[in-house]
């Protein structure tokens, strides 16, 4: 099925989504906004759990950022949402219809990105490019067999984005799948280098550039014809 793969756009103020589309949002994790107020007690709990001021005001504005957006498709409030967790802490929209938006978020230095789809399980994740990451150690820990047999394959000049490759992708999967990576058999397959494959017949993968330096991986359990990416947030007039 051909991908219409739109550029980062501006987003209007409300989004609709279609069967065939998936919405991914972008944006940058500082503001000058207060947004304390539109997360609730136990979201407030986890970002004072977080020893470093600069990743605890990040995960304040994820969390701000995922109610907003979530509220434009639902024409809520964001602080009105409410949010179930399953066993590896996957959150899904609560006390909603059956048909609610399905969503992931993920968020790394200093950027976000927020899945939505009607309804179809999805998996993002946003990595920095670190040159200075020891990749090898984590991809000894972390990486199947058979995935670090494919790292190894790779040149040295390109192994260390190869990584960030693998690790997008299994980290969108897993989340997708609402797992964790406890599990490090737990194998992607075998086409990690295209533009975007299939695991097991069932779930689609694609990598893209997030902004200069950030690389993101999407994974659902279909194809879709249209990925419209949103840029920013800009709250309805």
């Amino acid at each position: 099925m051909p991908l219409l793969l739109t550029p980062w756009q501006i987003p209007p103020a409300q989004p609709e989504l279609t069967e065939q589309a998936v919405h991914l949002w972008r944006f940058p994790l500082h503001s000058g906004e207060s947004l304390e107020s539109l997360l609730n007690e136990q979201e407030l709990q986890r970002a004072r759990r977080l020893r470093v001021p600069a990743i605890a005001q990040s995960f304040i504005v994820a969390r701000a950022r995922l109610r907003q957006i979530l509220g434009c498709y639902l024409d809520l409030a964001p602080e009105t949402l409410l949010f179930n967790y399953g066993p590896f802490g996957k959150p899904v929209l609560a006390g909603l219809a059956s048909d609610a938006p399905a969503f992931s978020l993920a968020h790394c230095g200093s950027w976000g990105l927020c899945a939505v789809t009607k309804g179809i399980e999805v998996g993002v994740d946003v990595e920095k490019l670190d040159c200075q990451l020891d990749y090898e150690k984590l991809a000894a820990h972390f990486f199947s067999t058979s995935e670090r047999s494919w790292l190894q394959s790779a040149s040295l000049l390109r192994r260390r984005r190869f990584f960030f490759r693998i690790w997008t992708r299994k980290e969108a999967w897993l989340k997708g799948k609402g797992c964790g990576f406890s599990d490090p058999d737990q194998d992607i397959g075998a086409a990690h280098l295209s533009g975007s494959y299939t695991h097991d017949g069932t779930w689609w993968l694609r990598s893209f550039p997030v902004a200069r330096h950030y690389l993101g991986a999407l994974a659902l359990p279909q194809e879709f014809s249209l990925l419209q990416r949103w840029s920013g947030w800009h709250p309805p007039d």
